[in-house]
């Protein structure tokens, strides 16, 4: 059986296909907890954290509140943390679908159910990065995505809201047209407010306690 997550927003599971998650940095909080639900006790969960904003902290007290030990959690996720828009197109195009096909190094779970994109445009917007090797990489990177698209699993990518340099605008436009799912994040003083585009389904959450924002390790 999938985890039943406590506080969790009130949407449907996730299914197959990508379901993009967008909003200021507490989407990538409803991103993972989306994810979360796909796993299941002999299945993993594969997490590209480009917002260097992944939170072991946050999934032991997740694994508490769910009567499980952190450990148990923790072993059905594989996280891999991306610097440079050159180490997602090579992750994604070379050692994702291996891992993908094989169950997961070094784990006696089985293949992943569920890949979570944290902040996958977070090093493609990196005004560092020229405009031109941004848009080749980011070409790669959309044609790897439609090859793991393919697979039958969730694919959840959580985007913060960035500023697109000169160029880049149309990047999360592109994401936007492979979703079977967008999900709007917004944050008041009232809580969270969860919106699914295209659905009418909303949801008002208020977070149980402060840890589980997202932070940014930097």
């Amino acid at each position: 059986m999938t985890l039943a997550l406590p506080d969790a927003p009130l949407l449907p599971p996730p299914a197959r296909g990508l379901i993009l998650v967008t909003g200021p940095d507490p989407c990538l909080t409803v991103g993972l907890l989306l994810a979360l639900r796909t796993v299941w006790e002999d299945r993993t969960l594969l997490v590209v954290d480009g917002a260097n904003a992944f939170d072991p902290y946050l999934v032991g007290h997740l694994a508490r509140r769910l009567h499980r030990s952190p450990r148990w959690l923790l072993e059905r996720i594989r996280v891999s943390r991306v610097f440079t828009a050159y180490q997602l197109e090579a992750l994604l195009e070379e050692r994702l679908p291996l891992i993908a096909a094989a169950g997961g190094p070094n784990t006696a779970t089985g293949g992943p159910s569920a890949l979570l994109l944290s902040g996958p445009l977070d090093v493609l917007l990196d005004e560092n990065l020229p405009r031109g090797e941004a848009v080749r990489v980011f070409r790669r990177v959309l044609a790897a995505l439609d090859r793991l698209l393919a697979r039958p699993w969730t694919v959840v990518a959580a985007c913060p809201d960035l500023a697109a340099p000169p160029g880049r605008e149309g990047f999360l436009g592109r994401l936007e047209e492979r979703a079977a799912r967008r999900v709007r994040v917004t944050v008041g003083e009232e809580g969270w407010r969860i919106r699914e585009e295209g659905s009418g389904r909303e949801a008002l959450w208020q977070p149980a306690i402060p840890v589980l924002h997202a932070r940014r390790w930097w």
